[in-house]
């Protein structure tokens, strides 16, 4: 791609106007992609799996299909695209599992850009997305801990070129105007029982103990999904399961927290920091990609999941020294503003596509 305008890029995803973080990692690159038509890039298109319709704050000139969940009339759009050359597209698949879609582009000439995003990275890849990826121009990950788990599971691929392109932060929303009462920690996330390395289980355990020495203290729950019924059956007392929460009152839960938890194991980067942390709220997280992102001591707390007194003891630090919250606070608002920030986001993606700077 370097010195010369590409053609066409084409961006592959399973949605682009959903809540899931996959969605907002489509929404920032394609704006960065559409502020680069028309030097860079000659055209866009978006190739969605699942969105109902155009998401809305699409560019006009930016091509959107959606399959509406049709995964035969998804892979077809491949069909569709011809049997000409397509040595001058780019290609973005934004989920290794849509990576076989792309095939008869890349066979037909087409550049390959994955897009790691996490667990489903740190398997060995079916088949096809191997073939995919033994011919992908380079790989991108959205966190150094993603990528290392990729090269350990897939030693065959340490020869394809590999960048870290971290996220930014999402989109603010203008949060509710009514107020969460304190003192209380905050957790978001999917409840499912595939993905219980969140930390939900670790949380509701040592709860009882963080009572004991902040008996005020509440954990509020935000999320649902089809572990939630066996985690509030487990809850005991301070423990308040919120559901699914629009996005104005989640911006207000954040806002009043006295701080967010989620000592998640398996995180490939992990949003949910960055947006708790743009609300003026440190974070306690566990080791792995959340390091990225929070500096322990100074913009918020890192323990190791498997020490529970080390994650009580962050805890209870954190509901009852103000001076430590609003130290940490405004560390968080300023890497968040800087390092994660819109500018520096389209930086980090230029980068990724050795696109022209400015």
């Amino acid at each position: 791609m370097p010195g010369r305008t590409v053609r066409r890029v084409v961006v592959l995803t399973p949605m682009m106007g959903g809540a899931d973080g996959i969605s907002e990692m489509t929404r920032q690159w394609v704006r960065v992609l559409e502020s680069r038509v028309g030097c860079d890039v000659g055209t866009l298109e978006v190739w969605s799996l699942d969105d109902a319709g155009r998401p809305a704050g699409t560019a006009a000139a930016t091509v959107f299909h959606t399959a509406r969940g049709g995964r035969i009339r998804f892979a077809s759009l491949a069909m569709q695209d011809g049997l000409g050359s397509a040595a001058d597209t780019l290609v973005v698949v934004m989920h290794l599992h849509l990576l076989p879609v792309a095939l008869p582009l890349v066979w037909r000439g087409a550049k390959l850009l994955p897009i790691l995003m996490g667990i489903e990275a740190w398997t060995a890849p079916r088949p096809l997305e191997r073939a995919a990826l033994g011919r992908a121009w380079k790989v991108v990950a959205i966190s150094a801990h993603t990528a290392a788990r990729f090269r350990a599971a897939n030693p065959s691929l340490a020869a394809t070129p590999l960048a870290v392109c971290r996220p930014g932060t999402p989109s603010a929303t203008q949060p509710a105007l009514e107020r969460f009462d304190g003192p209380y920690a905050l957790i978001v996330g999917r409840m499912s029982s595939r993905e219980r390395y969140k930390g939900h289980d670790l949380l509701i355990d040592v709860w009882p103990v963080v009572r004991e020495a902040v008996p005020a203290a509440r954990l509020v729950v935000a999320g649902e999904g089809d572990d939630a019924s066996r985690l509030r059956v487990k809850a005991g007392e301070g423990i308040d399961f919120v559901g699914r929460v629009d996005e104005a009152r989640l911006a207000a839960l954040y806002r009043d927290a006295t701080l967010f938890v989620m000592p998640s194991t398996d995180e490939g980067f992990g949003l949910v920091y960055l947006e708790a942390m743009r609300a003026s709220t440190p974070c306690i997280a566990a080791r792995g990609a959340a390091e990225e992102i929070i500096t322990d001591g100074r913009d918020g707390v890192i323990v190791d999941a498997g020490d529970r007194d080390a994650l009580v003891a962050a805890l209870v630090q954190l509901f009852t020294d103000p001076q430590a919250r609003a130290r940490m606070a405004a560390a968080a608002v300023q890497r968040v503003n800087g390092e994660f920030g819109a500018v520096a986001l389209d930086a980090r993606v230029r980068r990724a596509l050795e696109l022209g700077e400015g």
